[in-house]
């Protein structure tokens, strides 16, 4: 055979050979491969910005002025009760001579002093948590009260935490507290809160995915602006109890909203060392195009323990502060006390039908960072 016969044969036997080997005379169809899934995403975040849901404006809110301290509703001098501290060594002997019971620590040790309530309308950002509209103290709720609405227009606006607080003056616009949170203490000095969501197919648009907030046991890190370094690897708290179960939510042209779920976060400020216990809290956030996220995080605050984070902690382990801590931010714990009794909107007692907890809004922001798990 020449060579071109050579040619030819081995042509017709690298094609007719291998359909043969297949059982047939002619060549069998070949299945298509299935289309690669890509893998849903999971996203990670820290905490860097986290305030109180502070209006702008509070005209009218407040006819009888604001809260007053212990101090000036006992007619006591407090440069004279510091004074009288140091001359017997303390605080806590001053506080045995010159003033009643510590309502701080011992609630309802006092009658009621009263407690100026904010009771105006006003834009307060925050969530319809109970799914009505109560402006006009209507409506079925547990224990009614009046709503607010939103900077978006949005009514039915749930934040009696706003209403209890509004007329003392740490917490009026430019207050104590919102410098205090401005100045990012919290985030720098306490315990980073981080945010974990899973499940993503589609960052603008996805039906099922799994959102949590959770404590750090880490500290973060400033760049030279003092500002949180995006894209820290930062573990999740060792206790199970602050790492919270992940909720359901969803994506809607970029804006997630979740379920809601109860969750526990350590906080550290300053001599403040506790935790928020928050009811059937949810998140309202955007995914920003940088990578960051931007919300709004409504939540039921358990009067309890409101009471303890705002009143109840120590100074090293002889010296209660509650009491200094009310009077720096104006206001009296005996009188604060009651006033979150009448204040409660939530999650009523099945016996008394007393409410036991307040609604409440926080305002967060957070850049991108890896979480890391104990199990990791």
């Amino acid at each position: 055979m020449n060579r071109s016969g050579l040619f030819l044969a081995a042509i017709f036997a690298a094609t007719i050979l291998p359909a043969c080997e297949q059982g047939g005379g002619a060549s069998a169809p070949q299945a298509e491969a299935p289309m690669a899934t890509a893998p849903s995403e999971t996203l990670g975040f820290v905490i860097s910005g986290w305030r109180e849901a502070i209006p702008d404006d509070v005209t009218g809110g407040c006819p009888d002025g604001l809260n007053i301290t212990e101090f000036e509703h006992l007619g006591i001098d407090e440069k004279a009760f510091r004074a009288r501290a140091k001359e017997l060594g303390g605080y806590a002997k001053a506080e045995a001579e010159m003033l009643p019971a510590d309502a701080c620590k011992a609630r309802k040790a006092v009658p009621d002093p009263g407690f100026r309530t904010f009771d105006g309308p006003a834009i307060v950002a925050g969530l319809d948590l109970d799914g009505e509209n109560t402006n006009t103290n209507a409506g079925t709720a547990a224990c009614p009260h009046a709503d607010f609405t939103g900077p978006d227009g949005a009514t039915g606006i749930d934040n009696q935490y706003w209403r209890a607080y509004g007329c003392v003056a740490a917490h009026q616009p430019g207050g104590l507290a919102d410098r205090m949170y401005a100045s990012g203490n919290f985030i720098r000095e306490g315990i980073p809160m981080l945010v974990e969501i899973t499940g993503v197919d589609d960052r603008r648009n996805d039906d099922e995915i799994e959102i949590r907030i959770l404590s750090s046991a880490d500290t973060v890190s400033l760049d030279a602006n003092n500002k949180v370094i995006p894209q820290l690897s930062m573990r999740a708290h060792e206790e199970a109890r602050y790492r919270n179960t992940p909720t359901r939510a969803r994506i809607v042209d970029g804006i997630i909203t979740s379920e809601p779920t109860d969750l526990y976060l350590r906080f550290k400020q300053q001599v403040i060392d506790n935790e928020f216990y928050y009811k059937d809290a949810r998140i309202r956030a955007e995914l920003l195009d940088d990578g960051s996220l931007r919300g709004v995080i409504g939540f039921y605050w358990d009067t309890d323990n409101l009471h303890d984070v705002m009143n109840n902690h120590m100074i090293g382990e002889n010296f209660h502060s509650g009491r200094i801590a009310a009077s720096t931010r104006g206001y009296m714990c005996a009188g604060m006390d009651y006033a979150l009794d009448r204040m409660a909107d939530g999650h009523p007692d099945p016996e008394t039908g007393k409410c036991t907890s307040l609604s409440g809004a926080n305002l967060f922001e957070a850049i991108p960072a890896f979480v890391i798990m104990p199990e990791a």
